[in-house]
């Protein structure tokens, strides 16, 4: 029984072998090799790789066999061995198995994200392809995750960085230790910038009132927009305190927002309604809707006297009043847009009317026929143009200038008196180089006629009453 105990405890078998069973390797020559405790009493031995027989390259030492591969093909391969033994209880010993070859990097895809790309989140999804079951790592400083590849070689990571550039790293590794390293340059803005708005008061009593902003943002310079009354008035890329200052705005509600839009397109907003109330005297400031206080109250009573307005007096310009406003501003012939300014503010007193085919000029005061006065308009050659203007400007005793027209070649300045082609008045309109003037005696005949070279002309008696009565702003309304 002893005898039979030992031949069992040193009976051939195969205790290693190299390469290990389903391994990949990543070189495509080297030694194969079993360990083979007993091997000294192998017999009959036959060794195959890939179905080749390869006995003759086998070699021993110790208790070792092995052979070299030479150069080997990318893909599986398989090694047997058979042999028998002098063993009773085990006659025969074979073993087989499979290994890989794999000496080429897999390939890596990042979708979606290049050099100098803007991640708007964080974690930073890095999606890609590699190949199937390779372990993926993604770097970027002391931050790193890991996945491994699907059936398909996709992969998802989402790698946590702060915003600011990044450099990070990926790597590809496949079973047999090759491996495929990509870098990429990103700027990560995942954060809104920040946006403080100051300087402006509910309500201001300055018409030139300004505000203060200050953006910031940790991973670019935000660009800074500000839309006051539906109007951008800055666009600006800035990082710090931007100081704006408003001019002449019209009294009334005015509502300002402010934007601050960074790299990854995240946007920040502020919002301000204010109240400017810089007078009280009707004329002073242009009104809008909101205004409040006294210029709005004789506004308001104005507006009612003509039988525009028909609400309660209450010192705001509410939707009612500027509903009135347009109303009254449709009857004068200007713009109606709920404005109160010059044009407006003149026309709550006077217009004028001129009717070129009647050759007469109408004065409307406070809504009503004031004064009527025959006229001369444009010969044809220099037709008065029809349309809707205002008082531009207003001169007593003017200088006459020769304007810069054929007719007037030659000619010189005129200096104020009783010869001088205008007249002791002169009325500007907003049509260039055309006005509401007088004539000398001499030239009286004219009126009643189409005879000026566009302006308006006006017995001197008539004009120097009309001058007394219009102011500038006041609308002239001209038609054929």
């Amino acid at each position: 029984m002893a005898f039979v105990a030992f031949e069992f405890v040193t009976a051939p078998r195969i205790s290693a072998v190299t390469p290990s069973p389903g391994s990949s390797l990543a070189r495509d020559s080297f030694v194969i090799s079993l360990d083979v405790p007993g091997a000294q009493r192998l017999h009959s031995l036959a060794v195959r790789l890939d179905g080749r027989n390869v006995t003759l390259s086998v070699r021993s030492a110790a208790q070792r066999l092995y052979f070299a591969t030479g150069r080997l093909s990318q893909g599986d391969h398989t090694v047997s061995l058979t042999a028998r033994t002098s063993d009773v209880l085990r006659p025969r010993l074979s073993k087989s198995w499979r290994f890989n070859v794999d000496t080429i990097p897999p390939t890596i895809t990042l979708r979606g994200v290049r050099s100098g790309s803007v991640v708007t989140t964080s974690p930073v999804p890095l999606r890609g392809t590699t190949e199937p079951g390779a372990t993926v790592v993604a770097s970027a400083g002391a931050q790193r995750v890991r996945a491994r590849a699907g059936s398909r070689g996709a992969f998802l990571l989402r790698l946590p960085l702060a915003d600011g550039p990044a450099r990070i790293s990926v790597t590809a590794t496949d079973s047999a230790g090759n491996a495929t390293r990509l870098h990429r340059s990103l700027l990560v803005d995942a954060t809104p910038p920040q946006l403080t708005l100051t300087g402006l008061e509910k309500v201001e009593k300055s018409d030139t009132p300004q505000a203060d902003v200050i953006a910031t943002d940790a991973a670019s310079t935000p660009v800074v927009t500000m839309i006051l009354d539906g109007h951008t008035i800055v666009t600006q890329t800035t990082s710090g305190q931007i100081t704006i200052p408003f001019d002449k705005l019209p009294e009334g509600l005015h509502t300002l927002v402010v934007t601050a839009t960074d790299r990854g397109r995240h946007v920040t907003t502020d919002k301000r309604t204010f109240l400017v109330n810089s007078t009280d005297k009707l004329g002073k400031a242009t009104l809008i809707y909101g205004a409040r206080g006294r210029d709005v109250k004789l506004l308001q009573h104005r507006l009612k006297a003509q039988g525009y307005y028909r609400g309660p007096i209450t010192g705001v310009l509410s939707r009612g009043t500027v509903a009135a406003v347009k109303r009254f501003q449709t009857a004068i012939g200007i713009p109606a847009d709920g404005v109160v300014g010059p044009q407006m503010i003149g026309g709550l007193s006077g217009r004028i009317v001129v009717i070129q085919s009647q050759h007469r000029l109408y004065f409307y005061l406070n809504g009503k026929l004031d004064k009527e006065y025959p006229v001369a308009t444009g010969q044809a050659a220099y037709p008065t143009p029809n349309g809707i203007t205002h008082v531009v400007w207003m001169t007593k005793d003017p200088t006459w200038t020769p304007p810069d027209s054929p007719w007037a070649a030659g000619a010189k300045p005129v200096a104020p008196g009783p010869d001088n082609p205008v007249g002791m008045r002169w009325i500007g309109t907003g049509f260039s180089g055309v006005g509401i003037h007088g004539v000398p005696a001499a030239e009286g005949y004219s009126i009643g006629s189409y005879a000026s070279h566009g302006c308006i002309r006006m017995h001197e008696w008539d004009v120097e009453q009309l001058y007394d009565l219009v102011t500038v702003g006041m609308p002239i309304i001209i038609k054929p």
